[in-house]
């Protein structure tokens, strides 16, 4: 850890920089501007306008009701997943990376408020994170504080008794604008909550699912204004559908479909599967299923609207213009490759993969069903971090504290840092792109079955499920006793004592 004075130092330079996003690029940019460097009269100036623009943006601040604490020097250790070279945690120092700063700052600026010390985060793989907090909560070792983990591994550890229920942990207020509303509707039962997603998690917006297409080919082809379908409520899957259905040429002119031709669409190597799968079913309009008020549930992927978007995303994935991709593990690098022209996309992959793409891309929301569905929907990875507390810690009061704290510094700043500065403003090719990622970025939704669906539930039932034409609804039947035990045991974790 650096001093409190570099510290500080650091914390008002970032300021500076997420003030001003131009400055942001310029310090970062390095060498290589053909811009002539300013005088020293015109930084004068320029900070002066910073001032002003932060006197301003201070006015707007969401503050935290947190009462000042002081806890006498504690260490505070934190433990989570660290994936894609981006951690949720900490940074180990200033770097002129906005993110990576922002969260640095972020944990110095708690360390000041309450008085407290960070020590070396575990920062790993979820598996290990997974096993490293069991091991100390069946010891009784207050090892760790907080736990930012995956979502999947996450929900399995809660239901197996390894951590506190959130809402006896003081100060954490799940009213407030750090905590999305749809996750607090959908993650608590009985009264009891076992894992949170706040802007704490960048990863949450970083994993969140999107569709990205190639904007050159889309402009060459002639394809009618994506942006404006958009607006119009007119992006659904049969839109999608038609616009793909019959993209094929045979640009290596062997005569064979190959990754050496392009496409219309792609979903990758196995189409509908897993938490892609989940989100394009979400998008849809669809949920996993209905927690009724005396904790019966009914499985709503069982009804005759979802067996006709299977048979959709059936008919997209499997029609003359869309491709088996497997060339990456990303559908992303299909778009950028010249392969295909549409493939679903998390926002944290444009941030990731590419800001070196020298073609031109745009972003979209995932399809809606049908234009008489309400609003775009998408979901967040469970492969994204989520906050929870292990039932032995040192001092709840202040985990909570920490917790609500670092939630309302990270709306602030380091959510602004990675979305206004890293995705919209390096990242996004385009204004109507900003706009898009702003839409799926408030049509993220999650329900309870998806949520706590650790290894077992429905979103793992999906490659299946959704594979052969006509096979939808038998599927289905062969599958809900298992998953009737398997959510019942969840709901049993949340209404026993």
């Amino acid at each position: 850890m650096k001093t409190t004075a570099l510290r500080k130092l650091s914390f008002f330079l970032t300021l500076l920089m997420l003030a001003n996003p131009v400055l942001t690029s310029c310090s970062e940019s390095g060498t290589g501007s053909d811009e002539t460097a300013p005088t020293s009269g015109e930084v004068s100036s320029e900070v002066e306008v910073i001032a002003e623009e932060t006197e301003t943006e201070t006015e707007e601040v969401l503050t935290d009701n947190v009462p000042e604490l002081d806890f006498g020097g504690e260490t505070v250790t934190i433990a989570g997943q660290k994936s894609d070279g981006c951690s949720d945690i900490a940074s180990e120092e200033i770097t002129g990376e906005v993110v990576n700063d922002a969260i640095y700052n972020r944990n110095a600026a708690m360390e000041e408020r309450f008085n407290v010390s960070f020590a070396e985060p575990l920062a790993t793989d979820y598996t290990t994170v997974s096993n490293t907090v069991k091991a100390t909560v069946q010891a009784g070792d207050p090892a760790y504080d907080i736990i930012l983990n995956q979502l999947a591994q996450t929900s399995s550890d809660a239901l197996n008794g390894n951590y506190m229920n959130l809402s006896e942990i003081p100060h954490l207020d799940f009213t407030q604008r750090w905590y999305p509303a749809s996750v607090i509707e959908s993650a608590s039962l009985n009264d009891k909550l076992y894992l949170m997603v706040s802007d704490l998690c960048i990863s949450y917006v970083g994993q969140t699912w999107s569709m990205c297409f190639n904007k050159d080919i889309a402009t060459d082809m002639g394809i009618e204004n994506l942006y404006d379908l958009v607006r119009e409520g007119e992006w659904t899957i049969d839109k999608l559908k038609e616009i793909t259905s019959e993209i094929y040429i045979d640009i290596n002119g062997d005569g064979v479909r190959d990754e050496g031709d392009r496409y219309g669409f792609t979903m990758g190597s196995n189409g509908i599967d897993g938490c892609k799968g989940a989100a394009l079913i979400y998008g849809a309009g669809l949920r996993f299923m209905k927690i009724n008020e005396d904790y019966t549930m009914e499985h709503l992927l069982g009804s005759e609207e979802a067996q006709k978007v299977a048979e959709k995303f059936y008919e997209l994935n499997n029609q003359a213009g869309s491709t088996v991709f497997n060339g990456h593990s990303y559908p992303l690098y299909a778009m950028m490759q010249q392969i295909a022209v549409f493939a679903p996309a998390q926002l944290h992959h444009y941030y990731g993969h590419a800001r070196d793409f020298e073609g031109t891309f745009g972003v979209l929301p995932l399809p809606k069903n049908d234009p008489a569905q309400e609003s775009y929907a998408t979901l967040c990875d469970a492969g994204c971090n989520c906050i929870s507390v292990p039932v032995v810690i040192k001092n709840p009061e202040m985990t909570g504290a920490l917790i609500e704290a670092m939630s309302a510094y990270s709306t602030n700043n380091v959510v602004p840092a990675f979305v206004d500065v890293s995705l919209q403003t390096k990242v996004a090719r385009d204004e109507e792109s900003v706009e898009m990622m702003q839409i799926v970025l408030d049509s993220r939704v999650m329900d309870f079955a998806y949520l706590y669906c650790g290894w077992n539930g429905w979103t793992w039932q999906l490659s299946d499920l959704f594979k052969d034409p006509g096979a939808y609804a038998s599927k289905f039947t062969s599958k809900q006793k298992v998953m009737d035990k398997t959510y019942e045991r969840m709901i049993k974790n949340f209404i026993e004592e």
